[in-house]
């Protein structure tokens, strides 16, 4: 067990946002177990199911699920080999891979999809209403900032009226 410590004024934003990343990791890859699934898989999935036609490519996949190219192709193959996503060459690229979920894919995502409704619920319900929308709001510019930034373009302006969002 981990002691909690109070990290006002003693730790550095993206140290606790860090920290607290991994553990909620943690939690969501222990809750998926039971499924023979993990977090990564779920990312992977959701990536792929929410992509419109002709299907998500692996470099749109990579992109999104912030993994690099060694990496995803293990987790794809896995998720082929047990039936779950198919490829397909593009028509219009043949250079590019296009990926789809399968029946059995689509009902396994299902299952992942609500343990981490689940798992975001619990989350959601250690804080009040106006805490969730203010700490996404939060984690939405802190995100937009980092991206912006190693993307080497300007961040977006931080004004009160810029860090409303529509909702995702």
């Amino acid at each position: 067990m981990v002691a909690r410590v109070s990290t006002q004024n003693q730790m550095p934003l993206g140290r606790s946002i860090g920290r607290t990343a991994k553990f909620v990791r943690a939690w969501g890859d222990r809750e998926l177990a039971g499924l023979g699934s993990d977090v990564t898989e779920w990312i992977v999935l959701r990536n792929i199911a929410v992509a419109p036609e002709p299907g998500a490519s692996q470099a749109e996949i990579a992109h999104f699920s912030d993994m690099g190219g060694p990496a995803l192709v293990r987790h794809i193959d896995r998720l082929e080999r047990d039936g779950l996503v198919t490829r397909t060459r593009d028509s219009a690229d043949r250079r590019t891979i296009r990926l789809r979920m399968t029946a059995a894919g689509h009902a396994h995502f299902d299952d992942i999809r609500a343990v981490m409704e689940r798992c975001d619920r619990e989350l959601r319900a250690r804080l009040d209403k106006r805490e969730a929308e203010i700490m996404q709001r939060a984690l939405d510019t802190l995100f937009d900032f980092c991206l912006a930034e190693l993307n080497g373009k300007e961040a977006p302006p931080t004004t009160p009226t810029s860090r409303v969002r529509s909702k995702r």
